[in-house]
């Protein structure tokens, strides 16, 4: 029987400051969803903490102790802060996000001209450290801007950044469980980059004892042109990728038919980045169609868009976990929305 309990550090100045106490019958959540500009969020109600705490600049760290082990759970800023008064006393409601929150609020006070031959990376951090961002984990990329660029006073940093990475195929901006930035490139979500395993007939899975498993696929495409067209460029280029995999039910060769996707982009390192860009549309038609739904216990160590191995019953997949909640009390329960991904993307 494990023992499982929670700590609220208030941070202050990067350093532990003291602890917010949650009300016994508040309810307390830890959201992720990777689809959102700000990834990650926290919510619920504490017990009001005095004037010691300035919640407007103090930052909160959910942290998860099992059998003694503590693992952090992300750091949050508060966004709101609702005090209530009733019968039990005051206390606090607060919705609080990843400091990617930080990023979208920060916004250009004058005109940002890049010039080309920019490092895509130098660029990409100095709007975070801009923004008040020190904790970076970057996976070095050596490409750089083909043509000047420039943002409009008034454009959000977080856009500004989300936009480079995706030039360079490189995920949108996240945080990790320590407040950290992350920058890494798209992966091929395959069984060698499984980064947990959820299995029905292991008890350190904590599955539950249902899922739910649904399919849309209608009009999905399998044929993917990528184009970038701007001013600044002598011509188009154009990057093709077909789904020709046999194990993809939406595949030319199973569906007997080509069903073509555009997608134009302004912007691209180069023309090894348009390519992996129509790739990566294919390879993402092969992931999405089939949505499971399933519950577990707390589970501490998932991030954003998390390659997970799932064995329930007589399935056997490979799902890339694209939304995640935990209900932050003893005997809470954790909900994955996962997308299941063809065993052999290439």
């Amino acid at each position: 029987m494990r023992t499982v309990e929670f700590r609220f550090v208030v941070i202050r100045n990067g350093a532990d400051f003291g602890e917010l106490r949650a009300v016994d019958r508040g309810s307390l959540q830890l959201r992720m969803n990777s689809g959102d500009s700000i990834k990650t969020g926290l919510s619920g109600s504490f017990l009001d903490p005095g004037s010691d705490y300035n919640l407007l600049t103090d930052q909160i760290r959910p942290e998860l102790i099992i059998d003694g082990v503590v693992h952090h759970l992300g750091v949050f800023l508060p966004a709101s802060v609702r005090p209530i008064k009733d019968t039990t006393g005051s206390h606090i409601q607060i919705e609080a996000y990843d400091r990617g929150w930080i990023v979208r609020d920060s916004r250009l006070e004058n005109l940002l001209h890049l010039d080309a031959g920019t490092s895509y990376q130098q660029a990409i951090e100095a709007r975070l450290a801009e923004s008040g961002i020190a904790l970076v984990s970057a996976v070095e990329s050596t490409a750089t801007l083909p043509e000047d660029r420039e943002w409009n006073v008034g454009t959000s940093r977080l856009d500004i950044v989300n936009e480079l990475l995706a030039e360079i195929n490189y995920n949108p901006l996240w945080f990790d469980q320590e407040g950290t930035a992350i920058l890494e490139p798209v992966s091929v979500p395959v069984a060698a980059n499984i980064e947990h395993t959820l299995d029905s007939d292991d008890v350190k899975s904590l599955m539950m004892p249902t899922m739910q498993r649904e399919v849309d696929i209608y009009n999905a495409p399998n044929v993917f042109i990528a184009v970038c067209s701007n001013p600044d460029k002598t011509g188009v280029i154009r990057a093709v990728s077909v789904n020709t995999n046999p194990q993809s039910p939406l595949s030319i060769g199973r569906r007997g038919r080509r069903i073509c996707q555009v997608i134009t982009v302004d912007n691209i390192a180069d023309q090894t980045e348009l390519q992996a860009l129509a790739d990566r549309a294919r390879n993402d038609s092969m992931i999405t169609g089939e949505q499971i739904s399933l519950t577990t216990g707390l589970l501490p160590g998932y991030g954003v868009d998390d390659v997970v191995g799932i064995h329930y019953d007589d399935l056997f997949a490979i799902a890339i976990d694209r939304a995640w909640t935990m209900d932050l009390r003893p005997g809470g329960l954790m909900q994955h929305t996962l997308e299941k991904v063809v065993v052999n993307l290439g």
